[in-house]
């Protein structure tokens, strides 16, 4: 129980952001947050070609992850 209320809490309150390839994605509690933080680790000058967000059920609340595709 007290691993669950962990992951709970770690869900709803830190964003992870990760760059791979040519997409970031990153997770908030909302579409603009998930987006910001994905935006963060985008190289400079990159141009951003397509942008995906879907909604993830946490608990009594949601949760967004966001996926940005991006070309140098």
């Amino acid at each position: 129980m007290r691993h669950a209320a962990l992951l709970m809490a770690s869900l709803l309150l830190a964003s992870t952001a990760l760059a791979g390839g040519k997409r970031a994605t990153a997770q908030g509690p909302s579409e603009q947050f998930a987006t910001a933080e994905a935006m963060r680790v985008i190289p400079k000058g990159a141009t951003i070609t397509d942008t995906h967000c879907k909604s993830i059920d946490v608990g009594a609340s949601s949760r967004y992850q966001c996926t940005i595709t991006y070309s140098p």
